[in-house]
Parts: structure tokens; C-alpha cells; sequence
């Protein structure tokens, strides 16, 4: 099955503010274009493959900063790159499959079941230079003012 851009950004967008408050207690937003992600602060990026009812994959290329503020919003403790990058991917791939979820929600709510695979996360030091979700289209969000893409690929 095939959806149609508008579908999918209208799903993205109740999605990404569905799970962000519910999981991070943050209201995310349309993204202004001057606060995107540069190369100046590596980001986590995270994907998880859609198996079906459609195969597809949805991803976060989230700053480090915004990383750590939502993982310690989640958490409710401090967290640091230097003591926590692997508790904070973990926390990411989470927010990522709940994401996948409930965009498959909006996206085709008679369906009954979904396949998700699992999910990756890793730090990427130039998000411009190593962009890997160039075959993505690229939704930008917000979050106090540090922008983030949520990123889907349908084959």
C-alpha cells in the first residue's frame, strides 16, 4: 500500500506531538527552518524498519542536547553523554517504536496489526556531511526552540 505524502505528514505530525508529550512531557511543534539541525552538534539518529502493513522506516535525527533533555525528562534524573549515551539510545529507540505505532495508527486505522523491526541508534558527528536518511523525506519539528527531523521512507 502506498500513502500519499499529505497522509503521512498529517499522521507525522499527530504522532510526534501524541508521543512526545505522552512520553517526554514536551510539546513539539512545526519546526522553523533556522533552528534545523547543523553540524555544529553531532545528533542521534534513530530508525526503525516498518514491516508491515507496509514497508516503510521512520527515524529521528535528534541534537545531542535535546537528546539528553528528553531522556532526562523521561527518566527524571540527569543524564551526560560521557555516563549515559547508551541508556539514552535506548530511551530514543523506545520513543522511536512508539512513534512507528502510532503513526501506523493514523495512517491506516482499520488495520489490526503491524510488524516493526527493531530498532538502531547511533550518534552521527556531522549530521549535514553524514546524512544517512537522504532517500527520507525530512519533517522538522521543535522542542524550546532546538529543531529535530522525523524522517519516513516508503519503498
Amino acid at each position: 500500500m502506498q500513502l500519499s505524502t499529505s497522509n503521512v505528514a498529517e499522521a507525522m505530525k499527530s504522532a510526534v506531538s501524541e508521543v512526545f508529550e505522552a512520553m517526554a512531557f514536551m510539546e513539539a511543534m512545526d519546526g522553523q527552518v533556522e533552528n534545523a539541525p547543523t553540524a555544529d552538534e553531532p545528533v542521534f539518529f534513530t530508525r526503525l524498519p516498518i514491516y508491515k502493513p507496509s514497508v516503510a522506516m521512520v527515524g529521528m535525527v535528534i541534537p545531542q542536547s535535546l537528546a539528553l533533555e528528553m531522556a532526562s525528562a523521561m527518566m527524571m534524573r540527569e543524564f551526560s553523554m560521557e555516563e549515559d549515551e547508551f541508556e539514552v539510545m535506548d530511551v530514543l529507540s523506545e520513543v522511536a517504536n512508539t512513534l512507528a505505532g502510532s503513526m501506523l495508527t493514523y495512517l491506516m486505522p482499520d488495520e489490526d496489526s503491524f510488524e516493526l523491526g527493531l530498532p538502531e541508534c547511533r550518534v552521527i558527528g556531522d549530521c549535514v556531511a553524514g546524512k544517512e536518511w537522504e532517500n527520507s523525506e525530512e519533517f522538522l519539528f521543535e522542542i524550546n526552540g532546538t529543531g529535530f527531523y522525523v524522517t519516513w521512507e516508503a519503498s
